[in-house]
């Protein structure tokens, strides 16, 4: 029997993207041999039907799983998310991945080839050779630089690019290890700190290059709550590495 490969894929109002983005998720099935491809989408009670698409398309995908929530942020659903995934399907791989349409599923087979070399944690990067931001305005590259080098430096996480990439393949055993609820972030934050507790626990981490493109459907939910927990985060961080 094949090893299960769970994709945990938190959502708020992603009804149009989802409707293009199951049907390309679970069409790698075909290019991937050892490992069975299940999606567990978290939906925070979208208002815009959201959890309705996903019910239409289970009746297609057999493996694609509903867990719904009230909304408390991204990091709150990955926590959900990944919990229930590790409890009711023990995986051996557990991705994240946004809803977005901004994180190509046709990379998927690569994260898992990536295991077999003994990778724990493959990431998405969008800052190493290959990877790319095509259209970020030159605003948001900056913070986005900015912000990894604050994470490199301050939360000890060199020689790693991406720090805050939401595209991820984590090895079970070691995220089981994590004590996800530790990590004290409702947002956008919750990335560097899981990384940091990944780490912690003695992951093996590679980069493989992503292109982020821009949105199709929807807008950015990007705050600046979020950019103010970043900071309380590594401050955490550093505090945590100094000691």
């Amino acid at each position: 029997m094949s090893q299960i490969a769970c994709i945990v894929l938190p959502t708020y109002n992603e009804a149009a993207n989802l409707a293009l983005l199951l049907p390309r998720i679970f069409n790698q099935q075909e290019r991937i041999a050892t490992h069975e491809l299940h999606v567990l989408v978290v939906d925070d009670n979208s208002p815009d039907g959201t959890a309705a698409v996903v019910e239409e398309y289970r009746r297609r995908f057999p493996r694609l799983h509903l867990l719904r929530g009230n909304k408390q942020g991204l990091g709150r659903a990955y926590q959900r998310g990944m919990a229930h995934a590790l409890e009711t399907l023990r995986p051996a791989l557990v991705f994240e991945m946004d809803a977005d349409l901004q994180h190509d599923p046709d990379l998927i087979p690569r994260f898992i080839e990536r295991t077999r070399e003994g990778y724990t944690v493959q990431i998405g990067s969008r800052f190493v050779a290959g990877g790319a931001t095509p259209d970020f305005p030159w605003h948001r590259r900056l913070v986005s630089h900015v912000g990894n080098w604050l994470a490199r430096v301050g939360g000890g996480l060199a020689p790693i690019r991406d720090i805050t990439s939401g595209y991820r393949c984590i090895d079970a055993a070691l995220l089981a290890r994590c004590d996800l609820h530790h990590l004290a972030t409702r947002g956008y934050a919750f990335q560097t700190s899981l990384l940091s507790e990944l780490v912690h626990h003695g992951a093996r981490v590679v980069e493989i290059p992503i292109v982020f493109p821009d949105r199709l459907y929807g807008r950015s939910k990007l705050s600046s709550r979020d950019y103010l927990e970043f900071l309380v985060v590594l401050a955490k961080l550093t505090l945590r590495r100094l000691r």
